[in-house]
């Protein structure tokens, strides 16, 4: 155990990895737009790199050139209106492995409705047990030809894509993503109505690229009258830092003692600021400075220092699609209030790289905190978290854990053990999951920390 005064607490200022959602719609975009589109900022991620290597091996033309100060600058030559022109097998049909990017594949099932060549989509393990059936159902009135309801998944879709109405079952802006680009393939207007908001880089981005969307008068949602085929903008795509890879920073600023960071250029945007809020509810020392707009988002900087005593945290049913991937550490953070919290809505973590809400509580419970799955209330039909904070983490010095492969679980252990001074041992596959969105993690948080929090096993 490593004596608290000998903690390194996190300072001065931290660059997070390009928005890998808005990375994902932009490269969607830039793949079916007329013309080139310069993208700034593109994270080096696995899943990122994943939906390059697919629009690619759809007919995109990928190209790297340097900005005037050595930046690296994404280019794709999109196939605009004549549609993806793959190259075909003997056999008559292209295989896409999306790897472990549920993004890349829910967005390739909607842009291949308007396609009627045959595609078989598939990933890795983990991508094979999540849902999509949610996805097909609507994707199949619309035209779309597909004999499974999960990956691996052969599909056609047609040249006449039928306009849709309808409510979706959760607040899913991967689904509301996927639909649109079906949409925007299809004769006649689709209106795409959700239970909450859930994030819209998909309408700002379409701005971008000159598609128009507009919001629903009579609800949440959208409406997109198709066909419309995108443009390339005249100006580059500007790729914001990511909130998501941020909120390992901020929740490790708040739990490390002698902490005060500042994490630069994040995005902003408001469906994606539901872990500042909670944590702003908590009492927690983090505020954001709104510093300019990349597109239509806007960007600032988050400011986070140590907060010694939190009070804790209930979410609401409506803010669960603006913090869905920062549950991990809410939830931890939450384990060092006195008394009890509640994230609601909390279901949709177990369709993740793994079920992440009981990843969460057996973290949670190595770290000493009780956690527990239960029934929403009246209000919210789902299942809620409950964590029963106790003002401390005890993460044993030197365990060995599971970080079940998942990216965000195993930066959730950094976190925890920097919060213990502890050290925790994870398997190689284990840390390797963290290039999925994050590459390069463990080494700065490391350097930052003054110490290793997490240590490779074989």
């Amino acid at each position: 155990m490593i004596p608290v005064g000998d903690v390194c607490g996190l300072q001065g200022v931290v660059r997070v990895p390009g928005d890998k959602s808005v990375a994902h719609r932009a490269l969607f975009f830039a793949a079916q737009a007329q013309g080139k589109t310069r993208i700034v900022g593109l994270p080096d991620g696995d899943d990122v790199s994943t939906t390059l290597r697919v629009i690619e091996s759809l007919g995109a033309r990928i190209s790297d050139e340097l900005d005037t100060d050595g930046t690296r600058i994404v280019v794709v030559d999109g196939w605009g209106a004549d549609g993806p022109l793959p190259h075909v097998t003997p056999d008559g049909m292209i295989t896409l492995d999306c790897g472990n990017s549920g993004t890349t594949a829910r967005f390739l099932l909607g842009l291949l409705a308007g396609y009627p060549g045959k595609v078989s989509i598939d990933g890795d393990a983990s991508l094979r047990q999540r849902p999509m059936q949610r996805l097909l159902d609507p994707l199949r009135r619309m035209g779309l030809s597909c004999a499974s309801d999960a990956l691996p998944a052969v599909v056609r879709g047609t040249r006449d894509v039928q306009p849709i109405s309808l409510q979706t079952p959760v607040a899913s802006a991967q689904m509301k993503t996927a639909l649109m680009f079906a949409a925007m393939q299809a004769h006649g207007e689709s209106r795409i109505a959700e239970p909450a908001f859930s994030r819209d880089h998909t309408e700002r981005l379409a701005e971008t690229f000159g598609i128009s969307v507009e919001k629903l008068v009579d609800g949440i949602g959208i409406a997109i009258r198709g066909p419309q085929t995108s443009r390339a903008p005249k100006e580059p795509v500007r790729i914001p830092g990511d909130p998501s890879s941020a909120a390992f920073w901020i929740a490790a600023a708040l739990c490390v003692p002698n902490s005060d960071l500042t994490i630069e250029d994040v995005c902003i945007n408001p469906t994606r600021m539901g872990l500042v809020k909670a944590l702003q509810s908590m009492g927690a020392t983090i505020s954001v400075e709104q510093t300019g707009v990349f597109g239509q988002e806007p960007v600032g900087n988050i400011h986070v220092a140590y907060t010694e005593r939190l009070a804790p945290c209930a979410t609401s049913a409506g803010d669960s699609a603006t913090l869905i991937d920062e549950m991990p550490v809410l939830a931890l953070v939450c384990a060092l209030a006195q008394g009890k919290s509640r994230i609601a809505n909390a279901g949709e973590l177990r369709y993740k790289e793994c079920d992440r809400l009981d990843a969460i509580i057996a973290v949670l419970a190595a770290c000493g905190a009780h956690a527990e799955a239960i029934d929403g209330d009246g209000r919210n039909a789902g299942i809620d978290l409950a964590i029963c904070g106790n003002g401390a983490l005890r993460v044993p010095d030197g365990i060995t854990a599971s970080a079940y492969r998942d990216h965000r679980i195993a930066m959730m252990w950094a976190v925890a053990a920097a919060a213990s001074h502890a050290c925790v041992h994870l398997a190689t596959e284990e840390i390797e999951a963290i290039a999925v969105s994050y590459p390069g993690f463990l080494d700065e948080f490391s350097h930052r920390l003054g110490y290793a929090p997490i240590v490779c096993i074989e």
